[in-house]
Order: structure tokens, then sequence, then C-alpha cells
């Protein structure tokens, strides 16, 4: 018997089970790429056109993107410094500017619906861009025109364009000399619509980009978040498919006719039982002849019966099963199984699914923040001399510069929607009583501006004290509405 080496024991002894080959799976990755290497640009092709079919054919993947998009893509703006000059002249500036004539190239999307169209383009593609137009628009550049391209004839006679062509890599990016940072974006153009052409090099600091990451430092282009759960999701369409295909062929054959002939009338033995699913069989005497369109009284021969064919598609395990793959598709975006499915869940299980999945999505919201904070940053320096808003006037007056202007506009989410209000606001107030909580990050936290409510109760009270004395009634304050103590604590 062969004695083992100390250190050769050791080795059969620990280790990670995950990189021991044993031929029951898949067998483990040998080397570590480059993100680049491992997603290159004609496998990019491929899983955009995979992702965005699926988001145009499949009801499910349509819906989870959509439910994305409504808590992690939308903002409004909070710009408040204690000056009511200058907080009121730089909402307008954003009012003014978030409609789709001045903020769209297009001029077709306004601020909100243009910045959910790009967290859209993120979610299918990996990653989208905006370009800074000099008119002050911005001009959506999606995921698949950041390409290398091809170039035209005249193009390649242009020494200056072919020049630039060159110095782009595979994935559509002039790097920097050390290879760290994005220099320049190539940005492509349809073409012939069958592929995209190279048009131009716009530099990155005219660009706002942003991409879902997957690598910390060797990766310059983004991953669909889509990508782990799409042959998942192909899988659920086609087995609902063929399911509802099955239900078909049986309603075709749901009327049955069982007789017990002998062998001279059915070819065999005494005791056989045959079923048609015709409206005639070949015994003129025992012709059945339906009308699906009016009431049927069959004259049935002796021994004759009739059954109707139930279906049982789609069974209860199938239904089962793709409850379970549905549930695993919706972890690619982190959504909740109970926002797909409510009945299935109690109402306290949906709030602590709705407080999980605003722990996931907050990481998603800070990179559209960024991105919004880049937007602002760049009108307000546009417009910082200009002589129709004077922004840089008025703010001399209270001592503010460009940087203060900017970096006092926050972008707050839109947050998430009531559950129970009643008992949700009882919480909330009783965590802001015990300092555990506060006003404004409560109504942060439902899309609100406790200060811009404020505002708008007291513009209502100042309207109905106005209007009552108008009308010579008297001002009646509204009382309170006396709440019941909760059980169990003193009064």
């Amino acid at each position: 018997m062969r004695t083992l080496h100390p250190i050769n024991a050791a080795r059969t002894l620990f280790g990670y089970n995950a990189i021991e080959d044993k031929g029951r799976r898949k067998a483990p990755e040998k080397a570590s790429k480059h993100e680049a290497k491992i997603l290159t640009s004609k496998k990019r092709k491929k899983l955009t056109a995979t992702t965005q079919d699926q988001y145009r054919n499949h009801a499910l993947v349509a819906w989870m993107v959509r439910k994305h998009l409504d808590y992690v893509s939308k903002f409004h703006i909070s710009f408040r410094t204690g000056n009511q000059e200058i907080d009121d002249l730089v909402n307008r500036i954003f009012r003014w500017h978030g409609r789709p004539v001045n903020i769209d190239h297009g001029a077709r999307f306004g601020r909100d619906e243009l910045f959910r169209l790009f967290e859209l383009e993120k979610v299918i593609c990996g990653d989208a861009a905006l370009a800074k137009v000099s008119s002050m628009r911005l001009q959506a550049i999606e995921s698949d025109l950041i390409a290398k391209g091809t170039l035209t004839r005249e193009m390649q006679r242009d020494a200056e364009s072919k020049a630039q062509w060159e110095s782009v890599n595979d994935q559509g990016l002039k790097m920097t000399d050390d290879g760290a940072r994005v220099e320049a974006y190539s940005i492509c153009n349809r073409g012939d619509g069958k592929s995209v052409v190279f048009d131009h090099l716009e530099p990155a600091e005219n660009v706002i980009f942003d991409a879902y990451w997957t690598r910390f430092s060797s990766q310059f282009r983004g991953v669909s978040p889509l990508a782990t759960a799409l042959n998942t999701i192909q899988d659920i369409h086609e087995g609902m498919e063929y399911n509802q295909v099955k239900a078909k062929m049986h309603a075709l054959f749901g009327v049955a006719l069982l007789r017990n002939g002998d062998a001279s009338t059915m070819g065999g033995g005494s005791g056989v039982s045959q079923e048609t699913s015709g409206t005639a069989s070949t015994d003129s005497q025992t012709e059945l002849d339906i009308n699906p369109t009016d009431v049927n009284l069959l004259d049935l021969n002796p021994g004759e019966d009739l059954k109707v064919i139930e279906s049982g598609t789609p069974s209860t395990e199938f239904v089962n099963g793709q409850y379970l793959f549905i549930q695993i598709a919706l972890l690619a975006l982190d959504i909740p199984v109970t926002a797909f499915d409510s009945r299935r869940s109690s109402f306290s299980a949906r709030i602590a699914d709705l407080n999980e999945y605003e722990v996931s999505v907050d990481s998603k919201r800070t990179k559209n923040r960024y991105v919004r904070q880049a937007y602002s940053d760049w009108v307000l320096a546009n417009l910082w001399g200009s002589a129709q808003w004077r922004l840089g006037d008025v703010a001399d007056r209270y001592g503010m510069t460009l940087r203060d202007v900017q970096e006092g506009v926050e972008w707050i989410p839109s947050g998430s929607p009531w559950l129970d209000k009643l008992k949700q606001v009882k919480g909330d107030e009783l965590a802001i009583d015990l300092h555990l909580d506060n006003a404004i990050d409560a109504s942060r936290r439902r899309g609100a501006d406790v200060f811009k409510n404020i505002d708008k109760q007291i513009e209502v009270e100042k309207y109905e004290r106005e209007r009552r004395a108008a009308e010579g009634l008297p001002v009646v304050a509204a009382e309170p509405v006396a709440q019941p103590e909760p059980e169990g604590v003193p009064a």
C-alpha cells in the first residue's frame, strides 16, 4: 500500500470544491480575462439583439423593465437656499429647460421621459450616452451607436477621418495613453440600417455616459443586468406557448363517442371500445350530427356513450414550476415576487419585500442621481453669464459662486407608493417623535418635499381665508381629528 505524503494528503482533504472538476457539472473556468475579451463587439451585438427581442415580444421582460424604471428613473429637483429670489430663478430655469423643445435635440421627449429612456437603454443594452449639443440640448446616443463602425468611401479618402477611426478600439472608445480613461467616444449613424457607420469622435467631456458595471477596473462598456435571466425567460416563454398549443389541441378533440361493437362492425373481438373525434362514424345508423350553434339532442344507440374530453393543461405542477422560474428571473432586477403577484403574500410580507427592494435600488438611484447632477451642472454653467436669465448677477448679490449654485441642486427620487397610508403615517409619526426619523427624510421616501408641502398648505389656507372673508363667512380653523390611542400604551 502506497503511503501518502503529508502535503499531498492535505491537498486531498482541504480546498475549494468549486475548482475541482469531477465531471458532474460544467468544468470550472481556467482563466480570468479582460471583460472586453469575454464580451467582444460581435458577442455584444448578439447579446443586445437578444435582449431587445425579448423586450419587444415577452410581456414578462417588458413588465420587469417598466417596474424597474418606475422606482429608479424618476426624480424631481430640489433647490432651496433660503434666498427666495435665487430659489425661484433656479427652479424656473429647470422648469423651462425640462420641456421637449428645450432639452431634446429631436424635440420629442421632456426631461423625465428622456432620462427614463436613458435608463431603459442602460437596462436593455448595458450602457447609454447623452451628447451635449451646442444648442443646450441633449442628443440621445443608443448603446450600439457607440462603436468603431465602418468607413464610407469618402471617409476612407479623407486622411483626418481615417486617422480618427484608426484611433478607436474594438469597443468604440478612444482611450488615453495610459489606457485608464476614455478620451473620446466613437459615434456612429445607422447608415443603410444593416450596419453602423462611423460618424465622428465626441470628446468625453461632451458626453454624459453611464453603464451597468460587472468589473472593478478592466471594463469600459456596460453589461445588461438582464443577461443573467435571458435563458430562463426564454424557457418560461416557450413553456407557456407549448402548453397553450397543447390546450388548443385538447379543445379540438373535445367530444368522444364510445361504442361497444363486435368483430363484424369494429374489426376486433367483443368488448372493444373505440373513440372517435369526428362528427360521423362508418356506421350510418349511428351517424353523429352536431351543430355547434344549436342545442343538440343526441339519440344514442344501445351500448353507446358520449364523453367530453377535459384538458388538465396547464397542470398544477407546471404552474408552480413556472412561478418559481419567474421568481428567479425577477432576481435579475432585484424585483420581489410580491410585486408580480401580491395575492400569494400577506400585507406584512409585501411591506418587508418593499423595504428590501428599497435597499437594492438605492445604488441604481445613486447612479442616476449622478447623471442628473452632471446635467444640471451643465445647464447652470451654460446660463451663468446669460443676459436673458442673469443667473450670475443674481447669485453674486447673495455671495454665491457657480459651484455653490450647482451644489445646491439636489435630485430627489420619486420614492415608494403607500401600501397602507394610515399605518405607515403613524409609524413615521412615532419615529419622528422618538427622534429616530425626521419629516424631511420621511417625506422624501414618498417622493415629496416637506417644504413644498408646507408652502402649498399655507397657500391653500390663505386662499380659504380670503374666500371666506369675501363671502362674509367666518374663518373656521380646522380642528385636528382625534386618533385612538394605540393598544397597550398608557394614556
